[in-house]
């Protein structure tokens, strides 16, 4: 498959996640809604990787990345993205959640001995922060803690989480992809469907042909095929190009949502949204950087 099909297909089945929670949890409690996209999700991850041929047995090592990755990048994204698409139009959710490179690169400044931060990175950080208040502002501004500014910061949690996830994988041993995906949807399962029940009580919704059809949705579209797309995308073209589809995802997110069910976003959360991804993927000038460059001693 060409590679910018993998990528646009990729961004598409990601941005897609917003509208479909927010359709799903109408009918879903957050916590339920997160148990069942991570159990639902768990099969399809294990027969994916076991068509990639035999895995190597895992070890200790492996399954603590796997139980810390799982709480991560699962367990906590699923169910704050759920809590939060209750009370925000799903294309600012889409734009929120892109702010998650934006983290990575603030928390490996902190806590990555081989990336140290730099006066370049604290500009990059400083113009994404403004940029994330630019897409927050309006709603936290004109609701402060009420609906819309709850929705915000439980979202922002989803990105944040999925960040630090992203640099407790940096400094682990590798995994085969599929096979920590499937490890971490485990992971999720087994921590989130006991609060689900405590939290949320049995399933009490009846299917309907509509349900059915966007919990699958969500799983496959949204959830199980965009991580293969992008493992696809990893493999043919590298993590860097790979990473593009975050930056894509949004304005699949926006257009799904002005489509689907006629959100109209401001046009400052925008103007936030270009600075987030600029701060997270653009490089300064050639001749800036040198002037921010320490002086070496003579």
């Amino acid at each position: 498959m060409p590679t910018s099909l993998l990528l646009v297909l990729s961004a598409a089945g990601f941005g897609a996640s917003p509208l479909l929670i927010a359709l799903n949890v109408d009918h879903f409690p957050p916590w339920t809604l997160g148990a069942l996209r991570s159990a639902l999700g768990l099969p399809l991850l294990i027969i994916a990787a076991g068509m990639m041929g035999a895995q190597r047995r895992p070890v200790l090592h492996d399954v603590v990345t796997a139980i810390v990755g799982g709480i991560l990048t699962v367990s906590i994204p699923f169910v704050s993205m759920a809590a939060g698409m209750q009370y925000i139009p799903s294309g600012m959710g889409g734009m929120l959640y892109a702010t998650m490179p934006l983290f990575t690169l603030g928390l490996a400044a902190l806590f990555l001995k081989d990336e140290p931060a730099t006066l370049e990175q604290a500009i990059r950080i400083a113009v994404g922060i403004f940029g994330v208040l630019l897409i927050a502002g309006p709603g936290l501004v004109a609701d402060g803690l009420g609906q819309a500014g709850l929705g915000t910061a439980l979202t922002l949690i989803s990105p944040l989480s999925y960040a630090a996830g992203n640099v407790w994988f940096r400094r682990r041993r590798k995994m085969a992809p599929l096979m920590l995906s499937a490890g971490m949807f485990l992971v999720g399962t087994l921590t989130v469907w006991p609060l689900a029940l405590l939290i949320d009580g049995p399933v009490l919704v009846e299917p309907s042909a509509y349900i059915i059809a966007i919990l699958i949705a969500l799983v496959v579209l949204a959830t199980v095929a965009p991580n293969l797309l992008n493992y696809a995308l990893v493999q043919q073209a590298g993590a860097n190009k790979a990473a593009l589809a975050m930056f894509l995802m949004p304005g699949f997110s926006v257009v799904f949502g002005m489509v689907f069910r006629a959100e109209r976003l401001p046009l400052i959360a925008f103007a936030g949204l270009a600075l987030v991804i600029g701060a997270s993927s653009a490089r300064m000038p050639l001749w800036l950087r040198r002037r921010l460059r320490p002086a070496q001693p003579s």
